[in-house]
């Protein structure tokens, strides 16, 4: 196993010990085009959620101090809450898959190993 492949797997990985600080260092000193590229995808990915929860947090405000109306703001921040949290599952699911893929992928695997 190369370090190329590591690298790559742990860029995904980090989303559960340093989800932000991981993937930049990778992002930077690494190397090779292609582990940059999995270090942005990864870093993107792991941003997506705190930018959900942060509109989510906006969201709620805002429409809490506009209506005064703790039915229109409680409809409107639940289904902001089940919609980021759907999709913090669903990219937590993918960095799993792709860190998999990332320690599996064969040397010569032009689908995986490509940055297209």
């Amino acid at each position: 196993m190369n370090d190329q492949k590591l690298l790559n797997a742990l860029s995904y990985f980090s989303l559960f010990f340093a989800p932000f600080i991981v993937p930049i260092a990778i992002w930077i000193f690494s190397g090779t085009e292609n582990t940059k590229h999995h270090a942005k995808v990864a870093l993107f990915t792991h941003i997506l959620p705190t930018i959900g929860g942060i509109f989510t947090a906006l969201s709620v405000g805002i429409v809490g101090f506009s209506t005064n109306s703790a039915n229109v703001t409680g409809f409107i921040g639940l289904g902001l809450v089940v919609v980021v949290g759907l999709m913090t599952i669903i990219l937590a699911i993918f960095n799993i898959i792709r860190g998999i893929q990332a320690l599996v992928a064969k040397e010569d695997n032009p689908h995986f190993n490509s940055i297209d």
